[in-house]
């Protein structure tokens, strides 16, 4: 649901979290509602300051009961850096937040009522979003720093694994709780199902942010001016899907292609085999562009 624009970025309540602040004002805590609000969307407000702090421009924000997704134009993913200190900037808000809140606790300063409530809002926040586990923003974090050493495909498959991992954790525990202490910690369950329904999506959108990744790694060079090279060894046999595979940010990839005698056929360079990954097809085997080459 839409709720406003701000700067032109729509903010739009997801209806989990809406049906989430509902609850709390059936209950009669519509004041604990607001807080719970405020600290999600402040939360979102860290990465949109970021972001655009690196020229990024912000379509959308939509916010869920664990925190929110805050939709950039483009891809982020395809560069590991900036989304790791966009990541980071929605849990770093919430510590600031929290920190804020105890002081003021701490001077008597505020409304003692609610300001501990605020301060734990803040560290459940920002805690929760720094476990490793797509979409969180601690996901986000292991899938990039990991796409640096393996590439942004089989980094993103890492990371949807690790949150399947901590997705049937949390069903264990959901499961247990409601087995033994009439579920009242069945919220796990909650967070499980919603994480795997996440990560499930992730994955679908893996091949396409692989090949917007593919896409602009051939401007690379180009922006960077200097980039330092990266040597892949391959069997003339392997097909173009493979060897991308090993493809990172940052670096400039010479693949040299070998015969099963281990002598070198030749080798090829990263504009190459993009150029004939996007326009041939993904199965052409490399030493088939080799021989082109002679």
């Amino acid at each position: 649901m839409r709720l406003l624009t701000i700067f032109g970025v729509d903010l739009r309540l997801n209806i989990f979290f809406l049906l989430l602040l509902s609850l709390y004002w059936y209950f009669g805590l519509f004041g604990r509602a607001l807080i719970v609000f405020a600290v999600v969307f402040l939360h979102e407000m860290g990465h949109v300051v970021v972001a655009a702090g690196y020229g990024m421009k912000i379509k959308e924000v939509e916010l869920l009961p664990f925190g929110g997704v805050a939709r950039v134009e483009g891809n982020i993913e395809l560069d590991p850096v900036i989304e790791v200190y966009v990541a980071l900037a929605g849990p770093l808000t919430n510590g600031f937040l929290a920190l804020g809140g105890y002081i003021l606790n701490s001077c008597g300063m505020g409304n003692q009522q609610w300001l501990p409530f605020f301060i734990q809002c803040n560290l459940m926040l920002g805690i929760f979003n720094l476990a490793p586990a797509i979409p969180l923003d601690g996901g986000r974090i292991f899938r990039a720093l990991m796409s640096l050493s393996c590439g942004p495909r089989r980094a993103t498959n890492r990371a949807v694994a690790l949150s399947r991992m901590l997705s049937a954790a949390l069903v264990i525990v959901g499961v247990w709780s409601a087995l033994t202490d009439g579920g009242s910690n069945l919220n796990f369950l909650v967070i499980a199902i919603f994480l795997i329904y996440s990560a499930a999506k992730e994955k679908g959108s893996a091949m396409y942010i692989f090949m917007k990744f593919l896409t602009r790694k051939k401007e690379e060079l180009s922006r960077a001016g200097i980039l330092l090279a990266r040597q892949i060894v391959t069997l003339e046999s392997s097909h173009l899907k493979d060897v991308v595979k090993y493809f990172v940010p940052k670096k400039y990839h010479f693949v040299i292609v070998i015969g099963l005698d281990q002598k070198v056929k030749g080798t090829l360079t990263e504009g190459e085999i993009i150029d004939e990954m996007l326009g041939g097809g993904p199965e052409t085997p490399v030493g088939v562009l080799v021989q082109r080459k002679k």
